[in-house]
């Protein structure tokens, strides 16, 4: 303690500033008030069940062994690539997800379908739309509300982008479920990107093996206020010639070593890269290499659940929360949970408590409903929904993981579960001040402000001291 006490004195008493300040914008950012208390509703009828599953005697075994942690790898491509067959080499090459690139202000409906009828995870990059490189900076957000209505409309429910602009992110917030923020290559920790409340999920750009030093910083920061991290790379030249297996190989053990557990992969063509750009940087060896480490996430059969996310955020402290997606054209139930283990054995079970958000108007039940000690929720036809755990610290870290698990009913082929999607998600309790970049507890910070006081008040103190002595 004294040791850390040390420490923690010469961080504050350097930069006191950088400490203190986003401590409180972090905290305020990361549940938000609408949770949905379980008790909220009562099930409505659906096309699936009219009651609440039971889960059966065939349920995966809690003790079941730890598989590796599993990446989703996403390639981002140009409009004419959905339909000239790039998209389904990436999906035989094990991609689970498309960043379609806007090129134009176009719906790219009959796109998003094709993705989806693929069992694509579809996201759409509006970056060249509405930034371009900081060629807009000057345009104001509301000047793309037309765009983002259509693009809603059409039925893209998640965007991705990169930029400066104020206020681009909490109006994107308004119109799309989720927000991927690119931080840009050769930007350091671009702005405030990696820690705005409204940005979902962040993907690193690491285009230069300088950039290294500044995803690991951000990376750190931002998963301590709850959001899922992820690496992307390009595919040209200029910004290869040191990036290679080893290096995203080392980048994302380290993830994991350090508690964080990168969650995709995200191969980026733009609006110009071709498969044979793709092929000449060796990407096909690296993504392959890559593979065997860290596998690619299931896709599912109907209904095509796919958990985009699961994170562990610090308020309340310490709790899990799953991001799912029913790509599906049916409602389905889900239930999440995740599993404690230290390799050996299982410690406890979290299971999903209350709805954290959910899509505007959907038709998903507003509560999780308990049942058999598993927390279901009721999920429509494309729609997400974020749900969240108790709070959760474990008893015994040494060596521990969450295993996590989404059941789901499925009247045509019974019960059916999910792989394990990770196998680090937290397990550790999660750092509550100066954005975790250092361990510390509140009382470890009460403690080093009170002896900092005391300090200041016997620096104070002593010249009166000898003043009344001198009379």
């Amino acid at each position: 303690m004294i040791k850390k006490l040390v420490v923690l004195a010469l961080v504050l008493l350097v930069a006191c500033p950088v400490i203190f300040l986003p401590v409180v914008s972090g905290a305020v950012s990361t549940v938000p008030a609408t949770a949905v208390s379980k008790t909220a509703s009562t099930v409505p009828t659906t096309a699936v069940s009219t009651t609440v599953p039971t889960i059966p005697a065939t349920a995966l075994a809690a003790s079941d062994a730890a598989p590796k942690p599993q990446l989703d790898y996403r390639v981002s491509l140009a409009p004419n690539q959905i339909w000239d067959g790039t998209i389904e080499y990436f999906k035989a090459q094990g991609f689970t997800t498309v960043v379609l690139v806007a090129a134009q202000p176009l719906p790219y409906g009959n796109e998003l379908q094709k993705i989806k009828q693929l069992g694509m995870y579809p996201i759409l990059d509006i970056e060249y739309i509405i930034w371009n490189g900081g060629a807009n900076k000057s345009t104001p957000i509301t000047q793309f509300d037309s765009d983002f209505s259509m693009w809603k409309q059409a039925g893209w429910q998640n965007v991705a982008t990169e930029g400066g602009r104020s206020g681009d992110l909490a109006t994107l917030k308004d119109y799309f479920a989720t927000i991927t923020y690119f931080n840009c290559d050769v930007c350091g920790l671009w702005q405030d990107g990696y820690r705005n409340p409204d940005v979902t999920e962040m993907s690193w750009e690491a285009y230069y093996p300088s950039e290294i030093p500044s995803i690991q910083q951000g990376a750190l920061i931002s998963y301590n206020l709850g959001k899922p991290q992820g690496i992307t790379a390009g595919v040209w030249d200029k910004n290869n010639a040191n990036l290679n297996y080893d290096t995203y190989k080392s980048l994302l053990d380290w993830s994991y070593s350090e508690g964080v557990g990168f969650t995709h992969f995200n191969v980026f063509f733009g609006l110009g890269a071709t498969i044979a750009d793709y092929q000449r940087l060796g990407f096909p060896a690296i993504i392959s290499q890559l593979q065997q480490n860290y596998p690619p996430k299931p896709i599912g059969a109907w209904p095509a659940i796919t958990v985009t996310s699961v994170r562990q955020v610090p308020n309340p402290q310490n709790s899990i929360v799953w991001d799912i997606t029913n790509l599906g054209d049916k409602e389905a139930w889900v239930a999440p949970y995740a599993i404690l283990h230290n390799g050996t054995a299982a410690l406890s079970q979290v299971n999903g408590e209350a709805v954290l958000s959910q899509d505007a108007g959907s038709s998903s039940s507003a509560a999780v409903q308990q049942n058999d000690g598993y927390g279901w929720v009721r999920l429509g036809a494309g729609e997400e929904i974020s749900i969240l755990s108790p709070p959760t610290v474990p008893t015994n870290t040494t060596g521990a993981a969450y295993n996590v698990y989404v059941s789901y009913n499925n009247t045509s082929r019974g019960w059916l579960y999910s792989a394990p999607l990770y196998t680090a998600v937290g397990a550790k309790p999660i750092p509550t001040n100066f954005f975790g970049l250092f361990d510390y507890s509140n009382t470890d910070v009460v403690l080093l402000l009170l002896l900092v006081l005391v300090v200041f008040l016997t620096i104070a103190l002593v010249p009166r001291l000898r003043r009344k002595r001198q009379k």
